[in-house]
């Protein structure tokens, strides 16, 4: 399974020097916190809001997503 990479989101945000708000309105967002609720994991992204940001941070797609892994307890 896989998820996004919300600290490569973050990180690859900061480096091009954008503010919270400033990539809400690249993304269409109406206030910064829908989009800071998404880059910390509160929301998930929506499957038409990631490419959009990929495209934005340039960030290639397949990036965008780490392999999530679980603990599995044995007993």
């Amino acid at each position: 399974m896989y998820k996004v990479n919300l600290q490569l989101i973050k990180d690859s945000r900061l480096e091009k020097g954008y503010s919270l708000q400033e990539m809400a309105d690249l993304m269409g967002f109406n206030d910064k916190a829908k989009y800071f609720r998404r880059e910390t994991g509160e929301y998930n992204f929506k499957p038409e809001e990631i490419p959009q940001a990929a495209k934005i941070l340039g960030i290639p797609l397949k990036n965008f997503f780490i392999k999530k892994v679980s603990k599995i307890e044995i007993n």
